[in-house]
């Protein structure tokens, strides 16, 4: 049995396609799905319960957060497997049947991740390794893009030979499309709800792979993800939105550090952030470009954010 996760808040429509994509399975029928609303105000309960009234719905009073909302679910689950599945990701014919498969022909694999596709097709990077200081370093000064490592980042995967691309361990997978092995949830617990959002999956898989359970990225299960065709970065103006999540996405990143590498770690990260965005303020403000500006802000911005959160955690670490 498989229990199908969908945490929503306000994501009406595209909820919608998403739970007929799942119902649309004609291979695989051994499912359970669970929508968990976060106190949407868009109508997107009344859809589900007038559309798909074999939905298990679960109205939540507030907002808690993605974490938060997936263990409602996970706590109603019967399934020997629990897929967390985001209301804006869509899966194909066989994309249920195969994760099923792939799981019961490898009992060690605790958590398994699918490529992730635009809706043209075009790959979504789909799993990574851990994150540190150094890492942090690479992708900030953009070495990472110009030179990935096979160890630090995937992309899609095709065998030199033409042969389809193997299953492969790695560090963490996005929750976009994210199978958890029951025995994971009865040795490792739940997510943690003090990541409102981001890293949480991160975190996840760092507690799974301390628990001696792998980590598998699987690149022959595809997934539709609209989320990743929008970027933080705009040619308009930082918009308030945007501020909220990276704000967000600093709490976490830095959390996450703190939590599972110790304060040392969390500081040492923290400053790479600081002097490079440093850098790149100062070049903007310096150099005129099309876009200068908005860079500069944006850089002056995560310099603000960051240096808060690590001012909060001293003081709180005294």
């Amino acid at each position: 049995m498989l229990s199908i996760i969908i945490v929503s808040y306000n994501t009406e429509k595209i909820l919608e396609k998403a739970l007929r994509k799942v119902y649309a399975q004609t291979d695989f029928s051994h499912f359970e799905v669970i929508v968990v609303d976060n106190a949407s105000w868009d109508g997107s309960c009344d859809m589900v319960e007038r559309e798909f009234p074999q939905v298990k719905l679960i109205r939540h009073n507030q907002n808690g957060g993605f974490a938060a909302g997936n263990n409602i679910g996970i706590r109603e689950a019967t399934g020997d497997y629990i897929l967390l599945l985001n209301s804006d990701a869509y899966v194909f014919n066989d994309t249920l049947r195969e994760s099923v498969a792939f799981m019961d022909a490898n009992p060690k694999t605790g958590i398994m991740g699918a490529q992730l596709v635009c809706e043209d097709g075009s790959p979504q990077p789909s799993a990574r390794e851990f994150p540190t200081p150094w890492k942090k370093l690479r992708v900030l000064s953009g070495y990472e893009a110009r030179h990935p490592s096979y160890d630090t980042y995937y992309d899609y995967f095709q065998a030199d030979n033409g042969e389809m691309p193997e299953a492969r361990k790695v560090g963490w997978v996005p929750g976009t499309y994210f199978l958890i092995r029951r025995e994971v949830i009865e040795s490792v617990g739940l997510l943690d709800e003090r990541f409102f959002m981001y890293f949480e999956e991160v975190d996840y898989c760092f507690r799974t792979t301390q628990a001696k359970w792998d980590i598998h990225f699987n690149p022959n299960i595809t997934v539709i993800h609209l989320g990743g065709q929008s970027s933080l970065a705009s040619k308009k103006q930082v918009s308030r939105k945007t501020k909220e999540l990276v704000d967000i996405m600093v709490n976490s990143e830095y959390d996450y550090y703190k939590k599972n590498a110790g304060i040392l770690t969390m500081l040492l990260a923290g400053s790479v952030e600081i002097v490079w965005k440093t850098l790149i303020w100062i070049k903007n403000k310096i150099v005129p470009g099309a876009f200068a500006s908005i860079k500069a802000a944006e850089a002056k911005q995560s310099i603000g954010l960051v240096w808060r959160k690590i001012r909060h955690e001293l003081a709180f670490s005294r």
